[in-house]
């Protein structure tokens, strides 16, 4: 077993009328496989984690461009189903994912790379 230990912090001065100081943290437990990997995306969606070989996992997921225009939609299930994350160039999601439906990928122009973290639950 693993542990692995996420923190989120916002701050800001001027996002809210209220200066905002936020930190999260929490300890996540895994037992299961760890995969780390980079997907050279493309315009045409493709499965790049199937939900048949894994159980549930956190994710991580950055876009490695650093090109405005390529951005990465992340979708559930069918290659044509509706995007449920953008990634533009640089920005990241973590996430827990049940793997009840295979995650998708399509990017919005060019091939720009997807670093991709997987610890699965077991």
């Amino acid at each position: 077993m693993a542990t692995l230990t996420p923190t989120l912090t916002l701050t800001s001065t001027d996002a809210t009328s209220d200066s905002l100081s936020l930190s999260l943290t929490d300890s996540l437990t895994t037992a299961g496989d760890v995969l780390s990997a980079t997907v050279e995306t493309t315009t045409t969606a493709a499965v790049f984690l199937a939900a048949a070989d894994y159980g549930k996992s956190y994710i991580l997921l950055k876009n490695l461009s650093s090109t405005g225009a390529e951005k990465i939609f992340i979708r559930l299930g069918a290659t044509g189903s509706a995007n449920v994350l953008e990634l533009g160039a640089g920005e990241f999601a973590f996430f827990p994912w049940a793997s009840d439906e295979d995650l998708v990928y399509d990017a919005d122009s060019g091939t720009p790379a997807m670093e991709v973290l997987l610890f699965e639950v077991a």
